[in-house]
């Protein structure tokens, strides 16, 4: 997966700014790494795409669960103010998201050590 793409999807999924993001790059490097282990083989542009998508909502809940142990509820950098709501509500909501994603890709990753269905070979 290319870096530059999950860090596209990374801002659409948290609503944070390319600036904003560049905090947490070594996360979604992690994020990529981590997800290259539970997809086997060659994906389709398609399949792709969807492992991109899924590997930045992933990215996301880590950083919703970092904000929230660390207790970090907004902060201010020059004249930028990022101010979250509740923690907790933010990381739950990006664990519903993570979850629907995983589930999604399901055909295509296996985060669960089993098996993974990807297709027959007629």
């Amino acid at each position: 997966m290319n870096l530059n793409d999950i860090i596209e999807r990374f801002t659409l999924v948290s609503g944070l700014s390319m600036n904003e993001t560049s905090r947490y790059l070594p996360m979604l490097t992690d994020c990529i790494e981590w997800f290259g282990e539970h997809i086997p083989g060659e994906l389709s542009p398609a399949q792709q795409r969807r492992a991109v998508h899924a590997c930045a909502v992933y990215a996301y809940y880590r950083v919703c669960i970092l904000l929230r142990d660390s207790g970090i509820g907004s902060f201010k950098a020059g004249d930028v103010q990022i101010t979250a709501g509740n923690a907790a509500e933010r990381c739950a909501a990006a664990e519903r998201m993570w979850s629907e994603e995983r589930s999604a890709i399901a055909d295509i990753a296996d985060f669960d050590g089993g098996f993974a269905f990807r297709s027959v070979c007629v």
